[in-house]
């Protein structure tokens, strides 16, 4: 049916369907449902009308795909806007970077998006944001720049899209890369470069897993999503950089503030210590003071390595000052080879440094250090371990305590500095000043008025000074006075009782000195005019022991005065020829029954012939001595004749005191 013009009228069904395609627009339905309007229009139409409503379905799946493409640009230009606006408030690269890629993948309807960053250090690039992904190992990918579709996009800096990957021959493939890609499901993909400047510092990837082909618009949407992950990983790395200089700047000026404040602690504490010292405080005071500073415990040493003092224990447990004296010299002598190797090294380095540390204390130590060399050294015990400022406040101590320390010696020097004139005037062939020498003696507790007993010490290796030093210190004789003199440490005492002062001295040096000491005691010498012959005859007594080969010991000058006057000026060789020639066999051979026959003899001899009194003296039977004495018979020959039994005797006597340990000993 035809209108007067010529059109041809749509019947009420037509309508409808024109109706349907209007609403379909409106409710943005998809394909399936225009096609679905296309077999009904197929079915219900023919003719012109039936392909003008063909033509109207047509246009209407146009105008809808072109509306699909306006919202998939706006969407790409809403993710493009929402990155951007991510960028102006960037704090964690990781959140920003995970964004960008969640918004790729959703941008592109894709299954899967990734982001891989360059490593510099490795020369590769590794995966650092995923969205979409389910394989572990997928996640844990690193490709080297010179393989796979990373390093085509990052060598040719252009964007690569590959509609099935396992079988694209256009780049190089790597084994656990394409396993990994495997094991995702991914088929196809496309890359784009994310570029800092001309270098290449990443790739964003969207991957599907099906075969799909990416359009132009897609690779420019995600470069432009590339271009902002750049932006966002270069202003991280900038951000970053700026809160490590801005912590390193706080770290400087907290460290400078540190140093200020400690520096102010350090010398408050040495302007302490000084005005203490100006004050005339001592060596007492001082460690009492460094003591309550460091919260420690704090000793004094002399360069004898003698304790002169120590502190109470503050900051450590409370005791009285005796407990606390009497702990530290027992903890010194414990460690006293620590504290003597700490005490060594801190001279060398001059510094102070740590002697031990166990659970319950640490101790340092610093040598105190004068002119001439070692005065001594300071330690200290603490709970913990001191820091750096209280280290510094320690060694400035021992600095404080080697001023007071010289002071002292100054004066001990200027009291001792006549004692030297005592012992000339003493022990010297010319005639002092008695009054004068008496006086001065009696200053130092030396009364010349008494009996003087004269012991006389050498030091193996000359180390004397070392010695009289420590004797100084640590060594109590009453009416006793000691000094160097002629490069041996002599003694003139007030002691009669010369065996005691032997013994003294013996245990004395046994117990604090290590090296070899050998030393003569005189007998009581009444007249002071004697004492020059009585040193004389000391001397002559060290000479012989010296050719005897006997050190380590105190001998009694009665033992040694017959053979020093007889071997003087004899040495080892002609003492070994005299006791050859004299006891002949008895002394050849150095059997042990020729040593029994000797110490028999030498016995019967001591005990004026006396047989009895010699075999109670040796433990012996009398008939057995009998027949040891026959034994010397047949070695000697006729012996008891005339200066021979003298001879003998003294051989005898010569050959005991060289060979027997127990001579001099107590």
């Amino acid at each position: 049916m035809t209108t007067p013009q010529g059109r041809e009228f749509l019947p009420e069904s037509d309508s409808e369907l024109f109706r349907e395609i209007t609403t379909l627009l409106y409710q943005n339905a998809g394909r399936e449902e225009f096609a679905q309007l296309q077999q009904r229009i197929d079915t219900a139409s023919s003719g012109t009308a039936g392909k003008a409503l063909q033509q109207s379905v047509q246009m209407a799946l146009m105008i809808r795909e072109r509306f699909d493409e306006y919202q998939q640009r706006e969407r790409g230009l809403n993710a493009v806007i929402e990155t951007a606006q991510d960028l102006t408030a960037i704090r964690d690269l990781d959140h920003t970077l995970q964004a960008i890629v969640h918004r790729a993948r959703k941008l592109m309807n894709a299954d899967i998006g990734y982001l891989s960053i360059y490593d510099r250090s490795q020369g590769d690039f590794y995966v650092r944001a995923t969205d979409g992904a389910f394989s572990e190992n997928f996640k844990k990918i690193r490709v080297p720049r010179d393989v796979g579709i990373c390093g085509y996009v990052a060598r040719n800096r252009a964007p690569y899209t590959s509609a099935e990957y396992g079988s694209d021959a256009r780049f190089s493939h790597f084994g656990p890369i394409d396993t990994a890609v495997t094991e995702e499901g991914i088929r196809s993909i496309l890359g784009v470069p994310l570029m800092s400047g001309i270098e290449v510092i990443g790739v964003l990837f969207v991957g599907d897993r099906y075969v799909r082909s990416y359009n132009s618009w897609e690779m420019s949407i995600l470069s432009t999503l590339a271009a902002h992950a750049s932006v966002a990983i270069e202003n991280a790395r900038l951000f970053e950089q700026t809160q490590v200089a801005l912590k390193q700047a706080s770290d400087a000026n907290a460290l400078l503030k540190k140093q200020s404040a400690d520096t102010q602690i350090a010398a408050e504490a040495h302007e302490q210590l000084t005005s203490l010292v100006a004050r005339g405080g001592g060596l007492r005071e001082i460690c009492e003071m460094v003591a309550h500073m460091l919260e420690g415990a704090v000793s004094a040493i002399d360069d004898g390595e003698q304790l002169m003092y120590a502190s109470g224990e503050s900051g450590m447990a409370t005791s009285t000052a005796e407990d606390a004296g009497r702990k530290a010299q027992e903890l010194f002598y414990t460690r006293q080879d620590k504290i003597h190797a700490a005490l060594v090294e801190s001279r060398i380095l001059g510094r102070s440094v740590t002697a031990y540390v166990t659970p319950d204390e640490v101790c340092r130590v610093s040598a105190v250090v004068g002119s001439r060399g070692l005065l001594g050294g300071l330690i200290i015990r603490t709970a913990r371990e001191l820091n750096d400022v209280e280290v510094r406040i320690f060694e400035r101590s021992s600095m404080v305590t080697g001023v007071v320390l010289l002071s002292q010696e100054r004066n001990q020097y200027a009291a001792r500095e006549e004692i030297p004139a005592i012992f000339r005037g003493l022990l010297s062939s010319s005639r002092p000043n008695l009054p004068r020498l008496t006086e001065q003696a009696a200053r130092h507790g030396l009364s010349l008025t008494h009996p003087l007993c004269i012991a006389v010490i050498q030091v193996e290796n000359d180390n004397s000074s070392y010695l009289l030093r420590k004797m100084r210190g640590s060594l109590q004789l009453a009416g006793t006075l000691f000094d160097d003199f002629d490069g041996a440490i002599v003694f003139v005492s007030t002691l009669t009782a010369h065996d005691e002062l032997r013994d003294t001295l013996q245990q004395y040096l046994t117990r604090e000195v290590k090296e070899s000491v050998t030393g003569v005691v005189s007998k009581p010498v009444t007249q002071l005019a004697a004492l020059p012959e009585c040193y004389q005859s000391m001397l002559r007594c060290l000479s012989t022991l010296k050719a005897l080969g006997r050190s380590g010991a105190i001998f009694l000058e009665q033992e040694l005065a017959l053979y020093a006057f007889l071997f003087e000026r004899r040495n080892a060789g002609d003492i070994e020829a005299f006791l050859t020639s004299t006891l002949g066999k008895l002394y050849q051979g150095g059997q042990q029954r020729k040593t029994e026959l000797a110490r028999t003899l030498l016995s019967y001899l001591d005990h004026g012939h006396n047989a009895r009194a010699t075999a109670a003296e040796q433990n012996i039977h009398i008939n057995t001595f009998r027949q040891r004495l026959d034994a010397i018979n047949a070695a000697l020959g006729n012996w008891n004749e005339g200066s021979r039994a003298l001879e003998i005797h003294v051989a005898l006597r010569l050959w005991r005191l060289r060979d027997d340990e127990a001579t001099g000993k107590t």
